[in-house]
């Protein structure tokens, strides 16, 4: 799947540690939007299977394993 700029840069910010859109933000090199614009992108991930939500705290979301591959991808580790 082709994923825009603020797609990666979403992917990049996120960890397999539980993070808030807000915190997401705050992670962001250039802060590419707002947390409302954060969960769209959010959104997309999660249906593509690169990002899992919190199950019993809502607004909690990390990368789930295909997520960390992805990353390292982006980052250019994956050899």
């Amino acid at each position: 799947m082709h994923f825009t700029p603020d797609q990666q840069a979403v992917i990049l910010a996120l960890t397999d540690e539980w993070q808030t859109p807000l915190q997401i933000v705050g992670n962001l090199p250039n802060a590419c939007g707002n947390p409302s614009y954060i969960n769209e992108l959010i959104k997309a991930l999660l249906c593509e299977g690169l990002v899992q939500a919190n199950p019993v705290v809502l607004g909690l979301y990390r990368l789930t394993t295909n997520g960390m591959a992805r990353k390292a991808l982006e980052l250019g580790e994956n050899q």
